[in-house]
């Protein structure tokens, strides 16, 4: 069985390696965006005051230490 991961943006199901995870500091839960998405959110998440309490991992990862 193959994994997959609902993207957070635009709420369609995806296979795991098209998956981008999204970081937030101090927490330990994941977000997942697909490849469409993923553009449109870091432009948002761009705006935010805050943005730097987030990391971006490497597409497919699930790891942060892998960032």
């Amino acid at each position: 069985m193959t994994e997959k991961k609902m993207c957070m943006y635009c709420a369609h199901w995806y296979h795991f390696s098209v998956m981008t995870p999204l970081y937030e500091q101090g927490k330990t839960y994941i977000e997942y965006y697909c490849e469409r998405c993923t553009p449109a959110v870091k432009d948002n998440l761009m705006k935010l005051p805050y943005w730097s309490l987030y990391t971006w991992g490497n597409k497919g990862s699930d790891n942060k230490s892998s960032t």
